[in-house]
């Protein structure tokens, strides 16, 4: 029997969100589609998913996700995506993905191979590079006051760069930006919003990037459990959309849409 995996509710609605823009996306919302997700992790979109029809393959690089994705009843597979391979699917769906694959020419190439013709790349991304220091600051700003009053959990960012990179020691920098920035290093460097918009337009037919609000996303995994926890991550999300329909914010949320080009 598969053991139940509990998922804090704020998860729950950000993968709600997530699900809705790909169900909008995908002829039929998905529905017996053969769609490629890459970077699973612990398989909550997966699940949801393959439960709504769609045919499904999850990847992801690291095997203690991909643990709890199968624990979760996904059959994720544990593998870097310039490594798969696999007949070509009707979509690939990049979460939050995408800014990882080096080089991106290899993982262009990549695409090609293992979408049909005709098919989609959908990327849920982030254009890191882009936030001002007002942004900057109304992020660590909130943050602070959160975690002081006991509803956020302490700041533990996942390390991409373990052997490789560094680890900060002493206090933050004061500068709202150089902070975000720091929190952002890589080995290799997250691409930038402009790299894969420039590199997936050269190479596929790609619509309009979609702008919009990311910054609540940090807080998701880090909120209590409980119906409270999920009630303060839509009131977060709700307050990032106010501020950047006054623009006041800038929107660091990324999606990528665009068609493989069938041979001419």
């Amino acid at each position: 029997m598969t053991p139940q995996v509990r998922t804090p509710g704020a998860i729950e609605a950000e993968v709600d969100e997530v699900q809705a823009w790909v169900g909008r996306l995908l002829p039929g919302g998905g529905r017996g589609l053969r769609v490629l997700e890459v970077g699973c992790g612990p398989g909550v979109l997966a699940e949801r998913l393959l439960r709504n029809g769609v045919e499904l393959t999850a990847i992801d690089v690291s095997e203690e996700q991909v643990e709890e994705a199968r624990a979760r009843g996904v059959p994720a597979i544990v593998s870097d995506f310039l490594a798969f391979e696999a007949a070509p699917f009707d979509a690939v769906l990049f979460t939050r993905s995408l800014h990882h694959i080096v080089p991106l020419e290899a993982g262009i190439a990549k695409i090609r191979s293992l979408v049909r013709p005709g098919g989609l790349l959908v990327a849920d991304e982030f254009a890191h590079e882009e936030i001002d220091a007002a942004t900057a600051a109304w992020f660590w700003d909130l943050q602070a006051v959160l975690e002081s009053c006991g509803a956020l959990a302490p700041d533990t960012p996942r390390r991409h760069n373990h052997h490789h990179g560094h680890h900060h020691e002493g206090p933050p920098p004061a500068d709202p930006v150089e902070r975000w920035r720091e929190r952002h290093v890589h080995e290799p460097p997250l691409h930038a919003a402009a790299t894969m918009i420039s590199g997936l337009g050269t190479a596929f037919d790609l619509r309009a990037p979609e702008r919009g609000p990311y910054l609540h996303r940090y807080f998701s995994d880090r909120l209590g459990p409980g119906d409270g926890g999920t009630r303060l991550f839509l009131q977060i999300r709700e307050l990032e959309r106010l501020r950047l329909s006054q623009r006041l914010l800038v929107p660091i949320g990324l999606r990528l849409v665009a068609t493989v080009r069938r041979p001419a």
